[in-house]
């Protein structure tokens, strides 16, 4: 059995942290009196694909707008994020390793890897999110009449994006995942006594 659940739990949880990049991982929300409320999250998947965001508005800015003219910005990530997808892809293969303490090894190590790149991923976006928001109200500052000069400024936009939950769930699975088989690790090399 303890071979069965060594085989099991760690492709397991590369499944779920794969499957957590359905939700939200990254966004902005920011609601203004004159200008509305802007709500619009990437998920894992649309980073990896490069997709837009789910997006939704409303208010004077919103309504003057169609969704089919909107320029989302880019959150510059999707290298990094196809990258992550290959490394959950690995992680789930490592259940063919035959030896107990190799799949430990190598499912601790990639768990910890893509840890860090989703960190890193997080990072990337958020700053070029920012950086692109900026352009892009700078460019349409004089094609609306509200001033959309006090919220094209790094403060704002910075304050304005986010992590979303997505994010920190994958994290949490993937520092499960090294949790799991660290423990699986340090019993593979604790000897059996036998009396």
């Amino acid at each position: 059995m303890p071979t069965l659940l060594s085989r099991l739990v760690s492709p397991s949880g590369f499944v779920l942290a794969g499957l957590l990049l359905l939700l939200p991982f990254v966004g902005v929300s920011c609601s203004d009196a004159e200008l509305g409320t802007v709500d619009g999250s990437y998920t894992g998947f649309d980073l990896v694909s490069g997709g837009g965001p789910g997006y939704e508005s409303d208010g004077p800015v919103g309504d003057m707008v169609a969704i089919e003219q909107v320029v989302f910005p880019d959150p510059g990530a999707q290298v990094l994020a196809i990258l992550l997808a290959v490394l959950l892809l690995t992680g789930v293969a490592a259940v063919l390793l035959p030896m107990v303490r190799a799949r430990a090894v190598t499912g601790a190590a990639i768990a910890g890897v893509a840890a860090v790149l989703l960190v890193v991923i997080q990072v990337v976006a958020q700053s070029n999110l920012v950086t692109s928001m900026q352009e892009l109200l700078l460019v349409n500052m004089f094609t609306v009449p509200q001033d959309l000069e006090r919220i094209a400024t790094p403060d704002y936009l910075s304050a304005a994006t986010g992590s979303r939950i997505g994010f920190w769930l994958t994290l949490v699975a993937l520092f499960g995942v090294a949790a799991i088989n660290v423990v699986f690790l340090m019993r593979a090399r604790t000897p059996v006594r036998q009396e």
